[in-house]
């Protein structure tokens, strides 16, 4: 679960809510499991490029309400996904504590 205080308002969001709900409208099974010839109805929708990835709330906007960024998704792949993507490799942990220090920076300094 995201920790960062900017994403969680953003995701808490009416306007999230509503273009959540308009990308499981249009693309109803995950996208993931129809790659693997499986039909599953997509759950949740996925961030592509992760909205944590940026340092500024502004970026984070519009990575958050960018519909082309969304990915429908069943609840299985999206846990597989988020494993993959923040699994402690040494380069994800790098990758990690530099957008927190970028972030810090920005807010900081």
């Amino acid at each position: 679960m995201a920790k960062d205080a900017g994403y969680i308002k953003l995701i808490n969001t009416a306007r999230w809510r509503r273009l959540r709900i308009k990308k499981l409208q249009a693309q109803p099974l995950c996208g993931c499991c129809k790659g693997k010839d499986k039909i599953t109805p997509a759950t949740e929708v996925h961030h592509v490029t992760p909205v944590e990835s940026v340092t500024t709330i502004e970026q984070m906007e519009i990575l958050m309400f960018d519909y082309n960024n969304l990915m429908s998704v069943c609840s299985e792949c999206h846990n597989e996904i988020h494993a993959e993507m923040f699994s402690h490799t040494k380069e994800n942990i790098k990758k990690a504590n530099k957008r927190r220090t970028q972030r810090f920076i920005n807010n900081y300094l």
